[in-house]
């Protein structure tokens, strides 16, 4: 509401100025003054009405009992969703049901702008949303200058529901899938639930990985190339990458692919 209610104050300012400029059209500050104003009051409108789009949608919209906190962790992104008493931990992909409103909470560092479409503040940090489409919720800050995206998935209500019941569970596991994950290394930092729940440092959750369709908080695509190249050196496909490099053998390296690759 804060937004829209600025807006409509864009627009009364934009008019009241055009018609300033009109009254003194002679002047060579009236052209000019006219021009601003009238881009100025498209602008306005335009922005105006994408925000009362979004308040009606919010309000008309069925609620989905789905609670979202996105945390920053500055190079990718750790997402804790609950719903009626079941809750999980996922990372760098949100998933909501279509047509339906979604609380979302924010919790890191404050940001310049973030913005998706019918993405609606209604008080600090908590938002309101509702998916039409996938869409990228872009997030800028100042300080670092950073431009970062958080890939949003709208699944079909039945489709959500499937996955999010999914996400509640543990993952299939062996003994033979504990030893070689923490023997490569990755239960120092990575979850998997079930595998190894105790890291050393927090990196993102992998219980579900496979069902990602990136990975690391990139538009790398989640195929085995990728995963591939990012376990061996993350750094030289994301510049800042705080995952080592991983000397495993060859032979490691492909059952370790084809394990996370299982991870649905």
């Amino acid at each position: 509401m804060t937004f829209a209610l600025l807006g409509v104050a864009a627009l009364i300012w934009s008019l009241t100025v055009l018609r300033w400029s009109i009254s003194r059209r002679d002047s060579p500050w009236g052209g000019r003054a006219m021009v601003v104003s009238i881009i100025a009051g498209v602008i306005a409108a335009a922005s105006v009405a994408a925000d009362l789009r979004s308040i009606w949608l919010i309000s008309s919209a069925p609620r989905s009992g789905v609670a979202i906190t996105i945390k920053d962790n500055g190079e990718w992104w750790q997402l804790a969703y609950r719903r009626g008493g079941q809750s999980f931990v996922t990372a760098n992909e949100i998933h909501v049901p279509a047509g339906a409103v979604v609380a979302m909470e924010w919790n890191g560092p404050s940001t310049v702008v973030w913005r998706a479409r019918d993405f609606l503040p209604h008080e600090m940090n908590h938002f309101a949303f509702i998916g039409e489409r996938a869409e990228d919720l872009t997030v800028l800050q100042l300080w670092p200058p950073t431009r970062r995206h958080l890939r949003i998935v709208v699944d079909p209500p039945a489709v959500f529901d499937a996955w999010f019941k999914t996400q509640t569970l543990p993952t299939r596991w062996s003994p033979q899938a504990v030893e070689l994950f923490t023997s490569a290394g990755c239960a120092y930092c990575h979850v998997i639930r079930g595998v190894a729940e105790s890291p050393w440092k927090i990196a993102p959750e992998l219980t579900h990985f496979a069902s990602r369709r990136t990975i690391a908080g990139t538009g790398l695509p989640n195929d085995r190339g990728s995963l591939s190249g990012w376990v061996v050196n993350s750094k030289a496909l994301k510049y800042g990458s705080e995952m080592p490099e991983n000397n495993v053998q060859p032979a490691v390296l492909h059952q370790l692919v084809t394990y996370l690759g299982s991870l649905r």
